[in-house]
């Protein structure tokens, strides 16, 4: 009996540590949101509960510079869908809706909601001439390093 209980104990701690939820600036590193920003910047993580989140900014972080965060929420994609479609009535000609985003995709102002799978992904993006293709560039960047979502 112990054995076994050991045995359980010790696959739990390997499958938890294997199954580890990625990081946002692991996802996409400084240098990779400086390519897509076309300016130099730094990451910095704000990973809790079941989010992550990073903000990317140059090194004077001066006001109208390139600027970005990418935060995702596990398992948080419907209800974060959800609550944009309810803030529509209120805020409706600055919403917009993404095609070629995830499974569901909108836009308030900078802030991107994009809805992958289960997960909500969350832009923000500024100082750059053109944030429908940056947010294009970093979301193809997260599609190809999370693990494929399921099939609904």
């Amino acid at each position: 009996m112990r054995i076994a209980s050991v045995a359980l104990i010790l696959t739990g701690l390997f499958c938890s540590g294997a199954s580890a939820a990625p990081t946002a600036c692991g996802l996409v590193s400084a240098a990779d949101m400086s390519t897509v920003l076309g300016s130099a910047v730094s990451a910095v993580a704000d990973d809790r509960g079941g989010q992550t989140k990073c903000t990317y900014e140059t090194a004077g972080g001066e006001l109208g510079a390139p600027y970005a965060e990418v935060q995702l929420n596990w398992g948080d994609g419907a209800t974060g869908m959800q609550g944009a479609g309810l803030m529509e009535s209120e805020l409706g000609p600055a919403m917009d809706k993404l095609a070629g985003l995830g499974d569901q995709a909108t836009t308030v102002g900078p802030m991107i909601l994009i809805r992958r799978g289960e997960d909500l992904i969350t832009l923000v993006i500024s100082g750059v001439p053109n944030s429908t293709a940056a947010a294009k560039s970093i979301y193809g960047l997260l599609d190809a390093r999370l693990p494929k979502a399921a099939a609904h």
